[in-house]
């Protein structure tokens, strides 16, 4: 089950510096920006593959939740978690790390990565991902409401691994302990639940969530989720009303029509090229996908009472309009069929 989808949130700052790098008209920074840029694209890339394994195999699954990107706050520290599996009975927090040189995991757990001549140095994610779960952990135990067995038997275990992108070059002949492939890694986590002693049989088995309380959970964590995205603008001295950022713009509605029906249709198009070559996505909310430009606009419903907050439904390739304080359940928007 896929609770919290990958994100689009760094594909629109990705969209932004690119147009920022075009229209700048300064040397230096265009070379900042780039760097920001590559920087952006590369982790970003790595998630989304790593995203793409776990979805393909748990999207159907009525035993673990997935959730992509959360970012926590707890006790004065914080948590920028890749991805989050919850079972019924561990989580399993996993970090995705990608590099386009040659890696060795040193014996200290630091990262080196050379590029030809040249090399970097990378702090040991292990412990990166420790400190993401103690956060992760820490806000369950004080917050959220296990059930009355997984309490009594110690709570949740919580397990931390790193998820290397495949087209890394390896030099470790055997990866350590707690790195895996991020394309083998479930047909390994399987095999280390086929091969379970009956000691942690018993001890998992007196602490099993219900499905339905680690759904909880996972909603639990969504609403804590904490986003935080960079401000290029005030980084590169951008007005706020710059044309650079144009996925802030809302959704230009247009006028409505004179169409023979029982509801005048409104015509959506896009804030940045007016284009109607629209389709609805999902990420964190509903929202429109410009086809021609690349835009993302977010949806905004408006209803016949100043106070409502109409939602959008899905089925199939239709989207709704729903206002259940107004009765209203109707048709806005239908993607077209994959040719």
């Amino acid at each position: 089950m896929i609770f919290k989808p990958f994100g689009n949130k760094t594909e629109e700052q990705i969209v932004l510096l690119r147009k920022l790098l075009q229209k700048s008209a300064s040397v230096a920074q265009k070379k900042l920006i780039k760097l920001d840029l590559t920087k952006l694209e590369n982790g970003y890339k790595s998630e989304k593959e790593h995203a793409y394994y776990l979805d393909f195999e748990f999207k159907d699954s009525k035993n673990i939740i997935v959730l992509h990107d959360i970012r926590l706050e707890h006790n004065g520290r914080t948590a920028q978690i890749d991805h989050i599996l919850i079972s019924r009975m561990e989580i399993t927090v996993l970090e995705s790390k990608s590099f386009t040189g040659d890696l060795t995991i040193k014996d200290d757990g630091a990262l080196e990565v050379r590029y030809g001549k040249n090399k970097d140095t990378f702090p040991n994610p292990i412990e990166q991902n420790n400190r993401h779960k103690q956060v992760l952990e820490s806000l369950i135990n004080d917050q959220f409401d296990l059930q009355a067995n997984t309490r009594f038997f110690g709570g949740l275990s919580f397990k931390s691994k790193i998820l290397i992108n495949p087209k890394t070059t390896i030099i470790n002949k055997k990866l350590p302990e707690n790195y895996e492939r991020a394309d083998s890694y479930i047909t390994r986590r399987n095999k280390e639940v086929d091969n379970m002693s009956p000691l942690d049989v018993l001890k998992f088995a007196s602490t099993l969530m219900s499905i339905e309380k680690a759904k909880k959970l996972a909603k639990f964590l969504m609403r804590h989720d904490k986003p935080l995205s960079f401000d290029y603008r005030k980084k590169y001295h951008i007005k706020p009303n710059a044309d650079l950022f144009v996925q802030e713009k809302p959704i230009s509605y247009g006028k409505e029509t004179s169409e023979p029906s029982s509801v005048n249709k409104i015509i959506y198009a896009c804030s940045e090229c007016k284009s109607t070559n629209l389709e609805v996505n999902y990420g964190r909310n509903y929202y429109f996908k410009c086809l021609t430009c690349t835009s993302n606009i977010p949806i905004r419903h408006t209803c016949n009472t100043a106070n409502c907050k109409p939602k959008t439904k899905k089925k199939k390739l239709q989207f709704f309009k729903v206002c259940e304080v107004c009765g209203i359940d109707e048709v806005f928007w239908e993607n077209k069929k994959l040719s």
